[in-house]
């Protein structure tokens, strides 16, 4: 056989052999570089969910620069795959900060030679570095972040050579197993791997998503909105326009929580979120921030006019009843709105002002918006001062009692005295109670306030005459507390107080959440011998209800009854009325307010059994209590009890205020939290 022969029956062989080996080759060559793409996409992500976690931290960027940072802990780093971290400087060069300082010159100088460092470059970049042998892989990566306007730049070096063996053991395994049958097994092979990479990216998106997403609606949560927010002001700055932010909260939310449960609460939060998603334009952003709070972002605002008109199709949309699971629900929502970067340059400033203006649409009375205003900022520095004032006032023992006389019309004797809690200041000033109340009940402070009157009543009641009976007004906040009534027992007892002597007034705000819990509560205490008042009743809608449900001892009617009816007939038929209330239940009708002789005759044409004001008497020091009830004791016992009986009951005399007799037994003093004038 020639060799010309021998030849072409070789060729179509090795035709065969060198196609088989070029598709080994190049399936071996095409793997390797998927297993370097996944191992270098792997890094990158790992890096940068360490060092936004380390930016993110105490001690922050420069932490992370100086070696003070919490991220370079031993065990964290090693969770991360980290065994080198270095930061380039200017005038040092590269700085080992961690691993081998002969790693980072040999493989990281050549990289940032090449990289170059531009301060304030935002790019991120992502190295390979492999010097594996057939057999014997050897694979790491290096990724650099962007430089720092000081011109420092950090990199972090990731060992995936475990991660690369593991790997290319697997794929070398499967190449043999495919040798055989070349091309084919090599598209198979590779439609394979393929479809496992991106399941893996399609896994790690999930994982994002999540991250980034409420699980209940499927808005974007906090998370999503900052950082959201922060890249749209940073394209905004850029391209020299405006945005505009809004956040919402749900009026009346709460309650729907709490009468008809969690499910229908959760449903209705889907339900608005739709409705709220389907009135946005596509390229604006709603993100549910928590409970019942949203925020909308709108990327490019044209005129600031257009917002106020979103917020009001807005809140229009959400005041429409919602039918969830057979109820139909009725809500309302408040809205603060901001620009930026008019009202704030970075995310964290402008969403502060706009919780101030939520704050103030709040207050306004719900179901309305505000722009922000510099001014609410002010505010609400003065209300954090008045907070931190309230809060030394407290542990420096800066609280005093007064207290103001309370008379029965027909006899003409004290009955009480409401005693009202004032603020001393250094400059022996007294601030009134309505001056801080709100934001005693905001932050939870009136709790060691009522524990200090309570204590308070009880010395002062020690110091009172044995016949004199005391009442205190209690918040819902106190009543919804676990063990006020044992507190209020043991400092009663403490001081050796009759139960009997104590009045306990309350108002409508104990309403709603823990309601059965609050009476139950009143209830154990006036089994104790405790009187119960239903203190300011007419100024709600609720304090009918609340005589109907539970027993008072006392009504007491709210002093607008006097001060803003200017028809004396209608005011007297009104008071008529609720005295003949009272007079059918069993309890005992006070008018508060009564400022002047017309105040008091309108109560006492109307049937009214009891008054107090400052037509009897402003508010005194325990002390003067003391040495009234000393003068009215005495002039009983010289026989003047009728003259200053009848004075008493008559108010004024000479244009200053009388104080009256000493109460009879039964009589009693009132002291509240709440203030008066």
């Amino acid at each position: 056989m020639s060799m010309r022969l021998i030849g072409k029956r070789l060729v179509s062989p090795l035709l065969a052999v060198l196609i088989a080996v070029s598709v080994v080759v190049g399936m071996f060559l095409v793997g390797h570089y998927q297993i370097r793409s996944v191992l270098k996409n792997e890094a990158a992500l790992v890096a940068t969910a360490w060092y936004e976690s380390a930016r993110h931290g105490r001690s922050g960027l420069d932490g992370l620069l100086d070696g003070r940072s919490e991220a370079l802990n031993a065990p964290l780093l090693r969770s991360f795959a980290i065994d080198t971290l270095a930061v380039g400087d200017p005038q040092a060069g590269i700085v080992t900060v961690v691993g081998d300082e002969g790693r980072s010159e040999k493989e990281l100088r050549p990289i940032l030679e090449t990289a170059g460092s531009h301060p304030g470059n935002p790019q991120r970049s992502v190295h390979a570095v492999d010097e594996s042998l057939f057999l014997s892989p050897y694979f790491a990566t290096w990724v650099v972040f962007p430089v720092t306007p000081e011109g420092r730049q950090v990199a972090v070096r990731f060992d995936q050579t475990f991660e690369a063996s593991q790997l290319l053991t697997t794929f070398n395994r499967q190449l043999v197993y495919l040798t055989g049958i070349a091309v084919v097994t090599f598209f198979s092979f590779m439609a394979g791997y393929t479809y496992r990479t991106q399941q893996m990216q399609r896994e790690k998106q999930d994982l994002v998503y999540l991250a980034m997403h409420d699980e209940l609606t499927g808005l974007g949560n906090r998370k999503k909105f900052e950082q959201s927010l922060g890249e749209m002001l940073a394209k905004a700055s850029e391209k020299s326009h405006k945005i505009g932010l809004l956040i919402l909260d749900l009026d009346g939310f709460k309650s729907i929580n709490d009468t008809l449960g969690h499910p229908v609460g959760d449903n209705l939060l889907r339900a608005t979120a739709e409705r709220l998603k389907n009135s946005l334009r596509d390229e604006d952003l709603l993100c549910r921030l928590s409970g019942d709070e949203f925020a909308v972002i709108v990327p490019v605002v044209p005129d600031n006019h257009a917002l106020p008109a979103l917020a009001d199709r807005m809140i229009r949309l959400i005041e429409q009843p919602f039918r969830i699971e057979g109820h139909e629900i009725t809500i309302g929502c408040s809205i603060g709105i901001t620009v930026g970067p008019d009202n704030g340059d970075t995310a964290k400033t402008l969403i502060r002002n706009a919780d101030f203006a939520l704050y103030r649409a709040k207050a306004g009375g719900r179901q309305t918006w505000r722009f922000f205003d510099p001014k609410m900022a002010e505010d609400q520095r003065s209300r954090e001062t008045l907070e931190d004032g309230l809060r030394y006032a407290i542990q420096n023992d800066l609280f005093t009692l007064l207290y103001q006389p309370q008379y029965d019309l027909k006899s003409g004797e004290v009955v009480c005295y409401e005693a009202l809690l004032r603020w001393k200041l250094t400059n022996e000033n007294l601030v009134p109670t309505s001056m801080f109340l709100s934001v005693a009940e905001e932050t939870g402070l009136i709790i060691p306030m009522g524990e200090w009157v309570i204590r308070q009543v009880a010395r002062d009641c020690r110091a009172l005459p044995p016949g004199v009976r005391v009442a205190v007004n209690l918040s819902a906040a106190q009543l919804q507390r676990d063990g006020t009534e044992t507190y209020i027992a043991e400092a009663l007892a403490n001081s050796d107080i009759a139960p009997n002597r104590i009045e306990i007034e309350v108002n409508e705000s104990i309403l709603g959440r823990g309601e059965e819990a609050a009476f139950s509560r009143l209830e154990r205490l006036r089994e104790a011998g405790v009187s119960l008042v239903l203190d300011n009743f007419g100024v709600g809608t609720s304090s009918l209800g609340l005589l109907s449900r539970y027993p008072f001892d006392k009504i007491k009617l709210d002093r607008t009854f006097l001060s803003r009816i200017s028809d004396p007939q209608k005011a007297r038929a009104v008071v008529s009325a609720v005295c003949r209330l009272g007079q059918s239940l069993g309890m005992a009708v006070v008018g508060e307010g009564v400022e002047n002789e017309a105040h008091r005759d309108l109560l006492r044409e109307s049937g009214c059994n009891l008054a107090q004001g400052y037509f009897f008497g402003a508010p005194v020091t325990v002390e003067e209590v003391i040495g009234q009830e000393a003068l009215a004791t005495a002039a009983r016992g010289r026989g003047g009890m009728d003259t200053t009986a009848d004075t008493a009951a008559d108010g004024v005399v000479g244009g200053a205020a009388t104080p009256g007799p000493g109460p009879t037994r039964g009589g009693g003093r009132n002291i509240r939290l709440v203030a008066n004038g």
